[in-house]
């Protein structure tokens, strides 16, 4: 390893373990490796972004336009944010309290849609140990909410450089506590939905070594782990490296190779959203001093593919921006597979979608009648990013229910709107409502109506059935007769097959 008097200051000011350096002799031998040479381009951020000290963890919002990033150039370290794009960012600027306050505080990972941060932050009033875990909520155009992960995660010892899962569920991190394989070790937390965090696990041998293995990355795909190792074969000091979890188990991790590892440190890699992209830290010659930033064009060992989904929730009155938040569900399960959150500030979402489901999601927000939609994401399909902007109704919005062809007879994918609809009305005992069955005008116009009359009774039917009283609910079948669209197509002819909810009296 070069610059070991650097790469000893690195442990000890950046929230890396405060590591005691072995002399040569009684350090872990290491095998080295003749590393796979990919094409891939390296350049530095430069501009802003790097500085004399130390500039490290990239991690990108959703949208690919906000990074953050941990600094120590003004003497303490603290997290930083910036806007751009790939290898070109500016308007560098120190985030302020709650995140950072008057001691140490860095390494923050985000979900994709911004709502959630995990951080670490050194000796506050609450810590367990000399550096912990932080988790803070993205409520109203500010940091709110933060709290101590607590002792199921955190340890009387080091803990830090966390990185969270796209659905907010899953947390890695590297820890100094005891129980693991030597060294810093990585550990895992996970949650359920509305859950706590459950108490920290250790990846286990295929992971970690007798050396020191941090700065985590999971991926959105929730399977792919970046992380580095001073002490898997690799080329020299902190090298970047690759598994994936298939089945509940890691697979044999997997060397970057060079450019993006050299003979220095190379670690805290941060991924675009839909991008080839990888961002990375590095200690390597030509920086402006110790660790900088990079961009690797493309990542020679990309992510699984995921379906990203984004938009814009609003109001549909008024435009207005709506603090929502976005349940998806897997349809043919009817269950909760992950949470996102629109931003209240401007209405922006993003929604990951892992390929081989059906999937409903669904927007809520106080005051609104819920609103979803269907996604097909077929196994085997690429990265794909598609739009999809939502406007909330107070009082008008169709349900997301399917039939048998040309039958009223409701299929089971039905029942994931039906049954937030039957919730819906329980919490808002006072409304009552009327389910509008409509068809397309192919047909006779009689035949239509009936068929839209059933279609609403087997709907009222199903809710009664989920405690719904029935005076609470109106059947009406209008047929062919109140299109929202020409039916001069079969896209907007199924925009006219519909059944709608509308809240008649309050």
């Amino acid at each position: 390893m070069k610059h070991t008097t650097s790469i000893a200051f690195i442990l000890c000011a950046l929230l890396l373990s405060p590591i005691f350096i072995q002399a040569q002799d009684q350090a872990p031998a290491r095998r080295i490796i003749t590393p796979e040479r990919f094409g891939v381009n390296i350049s530095s951020l430069g501009g802003a972004m790097n500085s004399s000290g130390d500039d490290f963890a990239p991690m990108m919002l959703g949208n690919g336009r906000v990074m953050y990033f941990t600094s120590n150039r003004d003497g303490s370290q603290a997290i930083y944010s910036a806007v751009g794009s790939g290898s070109t960012w500016d308007q560098v600027q120190k985030a302020g309290p709650p995140l950072n306050l008057a001691k140490d505080e860095g390494g923050a990972s985000i979900t994709p849609d911004g709502y959630w941060m995990v951080f670490t932050a050194c000796n506050r009033d609450d810590s367990f140990g000399d550096c912990d875990l932080y988790i803070a909520e993205y409520i109203g155009g500010s940091w709110r909410n933060v709290r101590n992960l607590g002792p199921n995660v955190n340890s009387p010892e080091w803990d830090s450089q966390p990185t969270i899962s796209a659905d907010g569920l899953t947390i890695v991190f590297s820890s100094e506590r005891p129980g693991g394989q030597g060294g810093t070790d990585l550990w895992m937390t996970t949650r359920s939905h509305g859950g706590d965090w459950g108490r920290a696990v250790n990846l286990g041998p295929l992971i970690n070594t007798i050396g020191d293995e941090m700065a985590p990355v999971l991926a959105a795909d929730g399977k792919t782990l970046y992380f580095s190792s001073d002490m898997h074969p690799g080329i020299g000091g902190m090298d970047v490296y690759m598994s994936r979890k298939n089945g509940g188990r890691w697979s044999e991790p997997v060397h970057l190779g060079a450019p993006i590892n050299t003979e220095y440190d190379d670690y805290f890699c941060g991924l675009s959203l839909q991008s080839q992209d990888m961002y990375f830290a590095s200690d390597r010659p030509g920086g402006k001093g110790g660790l900088d930033l990079y961009i690797a064009v493309p990542n020679p060992m990309p992510p699984t593919p995921v379906t990203t989904v984004v938009g814009r929730v609003s109001d549909i009155t008024n435009d207005a921006p709506v603090d929502a938040v976005l349940t998806v569900r897997d349809i043919r399960a009817n269950e909760i597979v992950s949470t996102f959150h629109s931003d209240g500030t401007d209405g922006s979402y993003v929604v990951i979608l892992h390929p081989g489901r059906e999937y409903a999601i669904t927007a809520e927000a106080p005051g609104f009648l819920f609103y979803s939609d269907h996604f097909n994401v077929p196994a085997g399909s690429d990265n794909t990013t598609l739009r999809k902007d939502i406007g909330l109704t107070r009082d008008l919005v169709r349900l997301l229910v399917f039939f048998d062809f040309d039958k009223s007879t409701l299929q089971r994918e039905s029942h994931v709107d039906l049954d937030r609809a039957a919730e819906w009305l329980k919490a808002n005992p006072g409304l009552s409502v009327e389910v509008a069955g409509h068809t397309d005008n192919v047909g006779p116009k009689d035949y239509n109506r009936k068929l839209s009359q059933d279609r609403a009774e087997a709907v009222v039917k199903y809710l009664v059935n989920k405690g719904i009283s029935s005076a609470r609910l109106r059947a009406s079948g209008y047929g062919m007769d109140q299109p929202i669209v020409p039916n001069d197509t079969e896209e907007n002819r199924a925009k006219n097959r519909r059944v709608e909810f509308r809240v008649v009296s309050r």
